[in-house]
């Protein structure tokens, strides 16, 4: 049967594990949850539950650790077919030749496959192959780097992984971290930004400036990283829907999953949004924005208007669906900077460019080159191609524009209010109305040219989870990953299930994994990890993040 650990014999055994957050007390309490087992491999796993500690009245923290570490480290290699390169291949056939190349170099090599489900058409799955070589324990992630140095060497494209990232059955461990909020707290809830929009600063930090009880990471943002090819040069941009104090300071991917927050109908949601925003020039012509404090241009994410498309060549042109991480482009644009993005807007690549800068009562002070200064409490229109073109037939000095924004659910009704936040995260939906639902196409999270999820759904990452239950409750959960001694993490699928486990009513993915990231009174709660092969946690810089904070 599966065996709960509870209380204070708990607590006591734990002590050494976890330092409690400065201002917290532990409380040696039943959990809240009724399952006996969180929902993460085998029913026989001990779940560990550590007692709930008091972050403020009302505001609870809460640890749960289950699963040992049986999974192994290998040295994966870039296989080769006729249309390139790559980790992963369709077709078994250019695997098994890889293998058969190893093996005349004195090296044993195998074929692992999983199979993905296909998303759209008529279904089915499809094979992914990898060629790996070696098997080493959880502990001895030095062998595997030794291998992998050996087969470079012999001219191989290699890197180390572990297993447990392939989301294949296992035993984990894993370590989950949970806030909870009861209605009746006396807090308010909201996304910040660090010291501007454009720049990314840690959870950490931008916890300290709001004076949080709680912070999680927020959106996924254009990271500067090796990975991210087409940075735009600003690491904090989100990736879509941003919104603080019922200012739209990003615009949304339309139809993504966002966490609505202190806003109509209810403190917290979940729910698919949309926002559009236009301006009416003072001789009545009206042009709808094509983006809120970004790069004119990059769409990164997609599911604008406009003309945009893929910079890939996929998808449809023009695309308007949300592609999760992928960059569509326009070289027709009008995009809106407010003081929030910095102390300049930006010089974009373009044939024609131009800036409007207006007062804080939209009223046109000056039309100038991009590049500039943006003065307090002013708004800049930039424009780029066509957009350029209509700014300077429709922009004149003393002249005033009326601006427009609504944001909207699914069902089309505003979703705003005084005090409105929201941010749209790394995604997808996780839970709808009590039950799973992970709805992967609706936020762009496939291949478009084989309907296959992408590695960020059916891989395990540490992900930052948030959440409302049936009584109104927020729930901001952290599951640790890429830490085979402590916490392997969760695929999207996993992390649906310790979301129901937890009583969510509706729930949604934030950003994954190095964002991941908890911090409450002032001290780190988790252990982000930037890779697998990370020497140890370190705190990433993020776009935002969503903060409880005293009323």
């Amino acid at each position: 049967m599966p065996r709960l650990r509870r209380g204070l014999a708990a607590a006591v055994a734990l002590t050494s594990m976890i330092m409690l957050p400065p201002g917290a007390s532990a409380v040696a309490e039943e959990s809240d949850v009724t399952a006996e087992h969180m929902p993460l491999g085998p029913a026989d796993l001990e779940t560990v539950v550590e007692p709930a500690q008091d972050i403020a009245p009302g505001v609870t923290y809460q640890k749960f650790s289950q699963g040992r570490a049986t999974d192994l480290w290998s040295v994966e290699l870039e296989i080769g077919w006729p249309g390139g390169k790559s980790w992963r291949v369709g077709n078994r056939t250019y695997a098994d030749a890889m293998v058969a190349d190893l093996a005349d170099k004195g090296f044993a090599g195998r074929v692992d496959t999983r199979q993905v489900p296909v998303l759209t058409g008529s279904g089915g799955s499809l094979p992914e192959n990898m060629v790996r070589v070696g098997r080493f324990d959880a502990g001895d992630q030095a062998a595997a780097n030794r291998l992998k140095g050996w087969l470079e060497t012999s001219g191989y494209a290699a890197r180390t992984v572990y297993t447990a990232q392939d989301g294949s059955p296992g035993t984990g461990p894993w370590q989950v971290q949970v806030v909870k909020v009861d209605p009746t707290a006396n807090v308010a809830f909201k996304a910040v930004h660090g010291q501007d929009v454009s720049t990314a600063q840690t959870v950490r930090d931008m916890a300290t400036a709001a004076g949080a009880l709680v912070a999680v990471n927020g959106s996924e943002f254009d990271i500067d990283s090796p990975t991210n090819a087409n940075h735009s040069g600003f690491g904090g941009d989100p990736e879509g829907l941003y919104v603080t104090g019922n200012n739209l300071l990003s615009e949304a991917n339309n139809g993504r999953t966002a966490l609505l927050l202190e806003g109509a109908g209810a403190r917290v949601r979940v729910d698919e949004v949309t926002s559009r925003t236009q301006v009416t020039a003072a001789d009545g012509q009206v042009r709808q924005i094509d983006g809120i404090n970004r790069m004119p241009g990059r769409i990164r994410g997609c599911g604008g208007i406009g003309a945009d498309h893929r910079l890939d060549g996929k998808g449809a042109d023009p695309e308007t669906r949300p592609w999760r991480g992928a960059l569509c482009v326009d070289d027709d644009e009008v995009v809106i900077f407010r003081p929030e993005w910095g102390t300049q807007t930006p010089r974009p690549d373009a044939a024609k460019s131009v800036d409007v800068v207006m007062d804080g009562t939209w009223k046109v002070t000056e039309i100038r080159a991009t590049g500039g200064p943006i003065p307090a409490g002013s708004r800049i229109l930039q424009g780029i191609g066509t957009g350029a073109d209509w700014l300077r037939a429709h922009a004149a000095v003393g002249e005033t524009f009326k601006p427009g924004t609504s944001i909207t659910d699914s069902q089309g009704k505003s979703v705003t209010g005084p005090t409105f936040s929201a941010v749209a995260g790394g995604g997808p939906a996780l839970v709808r109305n009590g039950e799973v639902l992970v709805n992967t196409v609706a936020n762009g999270m496939y291949d478009p040219v084989w309907g296959t999820p992408g590695s960020a759904v059916v891989e395990r990452h540490p992900r930052t989870l948030a959440g409302v239950t049936a009584a109104g409750e927020l729930l901001l959960v952290t599951i640790d990953g890429r830490d085979p001694q402590n916490s392997v993490g969760v695929t999207a699928q996993e992390a649906a299930e310790v979301m129901k486990w937890l009583g969510a009513k509706d729930a949604l993915s934030l950003g994954i994994g190095g964002d991941t990231t908890l911090v409450t009174k002032g001290a780190l709660s988790n252990r982000p990890m930037d890779s697998w092969t990370a020497s140890g946690p370190t705190e990433r810089k993020v776009g935002n993040a969503v903060v409880v904070v005293n009323k």
